[in-house]
């Protein structure tokens, strides 16, 4: 969740926009890719669906733990005639796998998650209750993902970046063709993601956004796992979290 940015109830009861609708009012571009999202669970996470002209597609952080949110994915991939390849789990927060249980079931395809992330991921059940889910047991994921390894659907590559500090385990996933990256819950608009949960660590979040955010060129897209689209160039200027005015 972001630093400043508390979750809304009405948050789940906005539209479901294309991402192309909502880059679109953001002045941003995306292109070569399908980019579905959705507004899943009580706070209102990010779930994604990408694909291309070749029907693939990649479930980035399924959030649906309500019958009503699996039956929106399962229409949208129905309606668009979809192949999902996998599941990829940006960092290990209950909100952020929530659907795994059903994605998995319903599709029959690998989990996949960085390995440090596995404690908290085996916690999720434990946490549900607390928050308000409900979540059946967590399946064990399928396959561990590593520091600059790549993703592959379709025509499509992701490269996964580790960048600890919000949870261990978290990764972002970049695309460079479309110079679009899926950071989970690493930055957001104007603002960063918490590291005062377990496993959280402020100095190192900080230095993952130095590193593996701001060293991409300005144009390149953030989508991240909650809120609005936004760009590399608009939070080296102005995000006060890592332009030194709260750092």
């Amino acid at each position: 969740m972001p630093q400043t940015r508390k979750s809304q109830p009405s948050d789940t009861l906005k539209k479901h926009k294309t991402l192309q609708e909502r880059v679109a009012e953001s002045k941003l571009k995306i292109v070569n890719m399908d980019i579905k999202t959705f507004h899943f669970n009580p706070l209102a996470v990010n779930t994604y669906i990408l694909s291309d002209e070749t029907k693939e597609a990649v479930i980035i952080d399924p959030g649906n733990c309500r019958f009503y949110e699996d039956g929106q994915i399962r229409e949208y991939v129905a309606n668009n005639k979809l192949k999902i390849k996998y599941i990829v789990n940006t960092h290990p927060h209950l909100d952020h796998i929530a659907g795994n249980p059903w994605c998995k079931k319903e599709y029959g395809v690998d989990i996949l998650i960085h390995e440090a992330g596995m404690k908290e991921y085996n916690r999720a059940y434990a946490y549900a209750t607390v928050f308000g889910f409900e979540l059946e047991e967590m399946p064990a994921p399928d396959r561990y993902i590593q520091e600059g390894e790549t993703l592959t659907f379709g025509n499509q590559r992701l490269e996964v970046r580790y960048t600890p500090g919000h949870c261990e385990g978290s990764v972002c996933l970049y695309n460079a063709d479309n110079q679009v990256i899926f950071t989970g819950d690493l930055i957001f608009e104007m603002s960063v993601g918490r590291s005062d949960l377990p496993t959280g660590n402020g100095g190192q979040l900080i230095q993952s956004i130095r590193e593996k955010i701001l060293t991409l060129p300005d144009e390149v897209t953030i989508l991240s796992g909650h809120g609005d689209p936004t760009t590399v160039g608009r939070e080296r200027k102005g995000n006060p979290f890592i332009n030194g005015q709260w750092v």
